[in-house]
């Protein structure tokens, strides 16, 4: 292993972070400067052609394109929702179920975000202005809209991420899920641990903070006995509805209907009823998930598929519509929403295109003219896992889960993490004559944790409830807390191994 490479292949992970964390940059810039970087190392060092890194980046924005939408259709609902006062009822509404504001920010972040993304519904367009609008600062809102689900991710978005590391590893799906499913339960506690850094003052008071640890271990121990006893599949689902129900019953334990409130929960109730169909349905998943695809090559190494009516943006979009139906919002007003929500949306728009690009650009690194071959010792996630095990040892398991947190904060994706670094957890389990399944389920959860570190992830949340531009500001502090949380999982990986 070349030193110097290895070095050089953190140099993205470094200039993100150093810009972020010293000099708060917004999302844009970052991706800007992310970019240019990768490109420039790419060609100059890692001998990838420039034709081939142009291409790469053009892949990256095309696979991005789903989330595009997503961003669209989520700002749009936001502004839709805001505008009727809808949002500001919904949490109104939550508040008499909870007890007081604190509870129904723990319950908003935990609850409705894990029950969210265990749904397949991305969290941060309904997580994030429904904790604006609870009185939380912009930045805590787009921060918290993450941080609430992020400890449990491996066990959401219907499933599917330990299908993919099953898929990708070769090892059984079940022994992945219930390894995932344990590990969950110190990643959301070292979840729950971020949580007061971003909400009002007082959440470090000794009683608010046993609230938040107990809201974690809530939701990790019900995620592992839903693994265990029900299915992945419906393990976030589970884990979100059991803090919802928990706070509702330790508060008023009741939630009071208000007048008007069913309208503003129809357009929920719509895109929550059409995404548990697609995901949990056997037929309609099958149908909307493999058959009713979209296929493009636009490089031959890697294949881009869309699955409009499987993906999230459709519904969203729907959901708008019924939203502006049911308020009936004027037309003058309806143009006023547009608008607004293409000039919050374009920052964010451009930052995650830009980030999708620069992944790909460092996931291609070292490939030959045409993608006609693959020189692995030029081809930056192979030399950053190969290296890392090469120089740490025995203690590998230890920094597995940070692996994965490289792989979420330079891609934006916790699923190309595993894609990346998975099948090396097999090769490397098989030299430390340790088991394969729980490194794998360590990469698995190191990458969901990277989320809260992902400036990709953030430029989301951020445009969700008005801090587009503050990114760095926020970035600042989840960088590291999202290494010291995957630091605590590899620990208690190394102990189990």
């Amino acid at each position: 292993m070349n030193m110097g490479l290895f070095l050089l292949s953190w140099s993205p992970v470094v200039l993100l972070a150093v810009l972020a964390v010293f000099l708060r940059r917004s999302a844009l810039e970052l991706s800007l400067y992310g970019f240019l970087f990768s490109l420039l190392i790419a060609i100059g060092f890692f001998k990838t052609s420039f034709a081939v890194a142009l291409l790469s980046a053009v892949d990256g924005v095309l696979t991005t394109l789903p989330l595009l939408f997503v961003i669209l259709g989520g700002i749009f609902l936001s502004s839709s929702l805001t505008a009727t006062g809808s949002l500001n009822r919904i949490v109104e509404w939550f508040k008499g179920g909870a007890g007081d504001a604190f509870g129904r920010n723990v319950l908003i972040t935990f609850g409705v975000g894990n029950f969210m993304e265990g749904a397949g519904v991305i969290a941060e367009p309904v997580v994030a202005p429904m904790l604006a609008a609870a009185g939380v600062s912009p930045t805590g809102a787009a921060a918290l809209s993450i941080i609430g689900y992020s400890g449990l991710m491996t066990l959401e978005m219907a499933g599917i991420i330990v299908t993919v590391l099953a898929l990708v590893t070769g090892l059984p799906v079940a022994d992945l899920g219930m390894t995932a499913a344990w590990l969950s339960i110190p990643a959301t506690l070292a979840m729950a641990l971020c949580v007061p850094f971003f909400l009002p003052h007082g959440a470090w008071q000794i009683r608010r903070l046993c609230i938040i640890l107990s809201a974690g271990l809530l939701a990790g121990v019900t995620g592992l006995a839903s693994a265990a006893f029900v299915g992945v599949p419906v393990a976030g689902i589970l884990a979100g509805l059991a803090v919802i129900f928990a706070f509702i019953l330790l508060g008023s334990g009741r939630l009071r209907m208000q007048e008007g409130i069913f309208a503003d929960l129809i357009p929920f109730a719509f895109l929550l009823i059409c995404l548990l169909c697609v995901n949990v349905v056997p037929f309609v998943r099958t149908l909307t998930f493999e058959r009713l695809v979209v296929k493009v090559n636009f490089i031959p190494v890697h294949a881009i598929t869309f699955r409009p009516l499987f993906s999230a943006y459709l519904y969203l979009f729907l959901a708008f519509l019924i939203s502006i139906r049911l308020q009936r919002v004027p037309k003058k007003e309806i143009q006023t929403i547009f608008r607004s929500g293409f000039q919050r949306g374009w920052r964010a728009f451009a930052a995650m295109g830009t980030f999708g690009a620069m992944g790909q650009v460092i996931s291609y690194t070292g490939y030959y003219p045409g993608f006609s071959g693959l020189d692995v010792g030029h081809n930056i996630p192979w030399i950053i896992s190969q290296g890392l095990a090469g120089y740490t040892g025995m203690f590998y398991p230890l920094f597995v889960p940070l692996l994965g947190w490289v792989g979420t904060f330079l891609t934006g994706y916790g699923v190309a993490a595993l894609m990346l670094f998975g099948q090396l957890q097999v090769q490397a389990a098989s030299l430390l004559g340790v088991s394969a399944t729980w490194l794998a389920a360590g990469l698995a959860v190191g990458s969901s944790v990277g989320s809260i570190s992902s400036p990709f992830k953030v430029a989301l949340a951020t445009s969700m409830c008005g801090a587009v531009g503050r990114e760095g500001e926020i970035l600042r502090l989840t960088i590291l807390l999202g290494v010291a949380a995957s630091l605590l999982v590899g620990v208690v990986l190394w102990l189990i191994v």
